[in-house]
């Protein structure tokens, strides 16, 4: 029994040929960088919501012609196959992933619009952020928010301390109190949870269906959400450092970094739903009696 795809899907599929190049080239990042292993969850969760999404759809699909997909493809091709040399050289350059990533954002857009309009092509909107949420953010990017993330945690911390009448100063990247020091390190400032929470908003604001100000709302919340817990785990982390020594510290880390995240991502969730729910509206139909 031979197996036909129906031709309908077929932008879709396009779609996701164009963002393969991208996810292959960021993997490297994935394995092996510091904040970026939640990227594993983007490409079944975006593929999953494409489907989703092009299943709602009542528009027709309008394939482009043969002669445009060549051109298309001639031009493309080359484009994405010296993105992908560049990055066998130097898996770790971030260039050629971004460059990947914007090329495969562009052309599955125009696609989009060629097969079903430009009304559908912006809907994807919300699944286009979450795909290139999974590509390492530029190294300077990434550089200042960990900087200003962890000189935040450690200052606010401080302030937490001194307002409970205990004389914690900062030290650079460090909390000191008479002789004892607790360092906050990259890891400990919270971009992983800054991060993660970013490309989470996208992932909710497609699956709530959510309109561009409900989502930007989530965003900003998530982002504060994020800072504030893992504050409140660096504030235990050093009580902890401070009280019972740095045996006790380094067993609860880990268990208070995984506590955070769950609280984090149990309230991420339920504000994401209360958006989606004040978004709905509910229609009463009045029957009248005959």
């Amino acid at each position: 029994m031979k197996f036909e795809l129906p031709t309908t899907w077929l932008p879709l599929l396009g779609v996701a040929a164009l963002w393969t190049p991208a996810m292959l080239a960021a993997s490297y990042a994935w394995r092996h960088g510091e904040y970026y292993d939640y990227g594993w969850f983007v490409p079944p969760a975006a593929s999953w919501l494409m489907v989703r999404r092009w299943q709602d759809l009542d528009t027709a699909v309008t394939l482009p012609r043969r002669r445009v997909v060549l051109v298309s493809a001639a031009l493309l091709l080359p484009w994405i196959l010296v993105l992908r040399v560049l990055g066998y050289a130097d898996p770790s350059w971030r260039l050629p992933m971004v460059l990947l990533g914007l090329t495969a954002a562009g052309a599955s857009h125009l696609l989009l619009a060629v097969s079903r309009g430009w009304r559908v092509s912006a809907g994807f909107l919300w699944i286009t952020l979450l795909w290139l949420s999974a590509l390492p953010w530029p190294t300077v990017v990434e550089t200042g928010i960990v900087h200003n993330l962890t000189q935040g945690v450690v200052t606010a911390v401080a302030e937490v301390f001194q307002m409970l009448g205990k004389p914690v100063e900062v030290l650079g990247d460090r909390l000191r109190m008479y002789d004892m020091t607790v360092e906050v390190t990259d890891g400990c400032s919270g971009v992983r949870s800054f991060q993660s929470f970013v490309m989470a908003t996208w992932f909710f604001a497609e699956l709530q269906r959510l309109r561009g100000s409900r989502a930007l709302i989530l965003l900003a919340c998530a982002c504060a959400v994020a800072f504030a817990v893992n504050m409140a785990r660096t504030y235990a982390l050093a009580q902890i450092s401070f009280t019972q020594g740095k045996a006790a510290f380094d067993q609860a880390h880990d268990a208070l970094g995984l506590l955070a995240f769950g609280i984090s991502g149990l309230f991420f969730y339920m504000l994401s739903g209360t958006l989606a729910a004040k978004h709905r509206r509910t229609v009463v139909k009045t029957v009248r009696s005959q």
